[in-house]
């Protein structure tokens, strides 16, 4: 991966037809974190870890994490 990482997540919202913040209720988070991550100015880095990650595990990134039912009786912070 050699250059300057540039997002690409806008042009995939506006092929998908969605708005800034239609995105950001779809994904749990604010229109304003869709829009720092569309122009570079945050997260790039993260998505930049997790490319490496895929890519060196040869895996996809729903493939990272797993989402567990949580229980009532469960210690959230364990």
């Amino acid at each position: 991966m050699d250059g300057i990482p540039v997002s690409k997540i806008a042009e995939l919202r506006k092929a998908a037809g969605l708005t800034q913040r239609q995105l950001a209720d779809t994904v749990s988070v604010t229109e304003s974190t869709i829009r720092n991550w569309e122009n570079n100015r945050s997260g790039i880095d993260m998505f930049v870890a997790i490319s490496r990650l895929c890519r060196a595990l040869d895996c996809q990134p729903d493939d990272l994490i797993e989402f567990k039912p949580v229980s009532e009786d469960s210690d959230a912070d364990a």
